[in-house]
């Protein structure tokens, strides 16, 4: 028996457990076991997704993963420089912006810095 058959015989046994569950009072118990199947159910027909998706799908499914990971990193480098440039105008402006940019990584491990922390806190005045 395949790994794919054997997944689809589990749902169809959860799913067949769901509609037994209906004859019963419902209780707290039992909406938190028909919660756990429904999980069960929900992880088994994602894996039954994947092995049944072709390697066109597989490609486009990472690409699209990849496109959102590079857009949320940009928006992400967009903001620390946009806070490090607006540093460096209102209260720093002999520093470069590197040297800025290494007083933020120590900033953020805890350490002392040059910089105030009231620029940390607000950077524009």
């Amino acid at each position: 028996m395949t790994r794919l058959q054997s997944l689809k015989d589990q749902l169809t046994n959860i799913e067949r457990e769901l509609d037994e569950l209906k004859n019963f009072r419902l209780t707290p118990a039992l909406k938190r076991f028909k919660r756990q199947l429904e999980g069960e159910a929900s992880v088994i027909r994602a894996k039954i997704a994947k092995l049944e998706e072709t390697e066109d799908e597989r490609k486009e499914r990472r690409k699209q993963r990849l496109e959102i990971a590079n857009k949320n990193r940009s928006s992400k480098n967009k903001r620390v420089w946009n806070y490090v440039k607006s540093i460096k105008e209102n209260y720093h402006p002999e520093l470069t912006l590197k040297e800025i940019r290494s007083q933020l990584k120590r900033h953020r491990q805890g350490l002392e810095t040059e910089v105030s922390d009231v620029a940390w806190r607000n950077p524009s005045p």
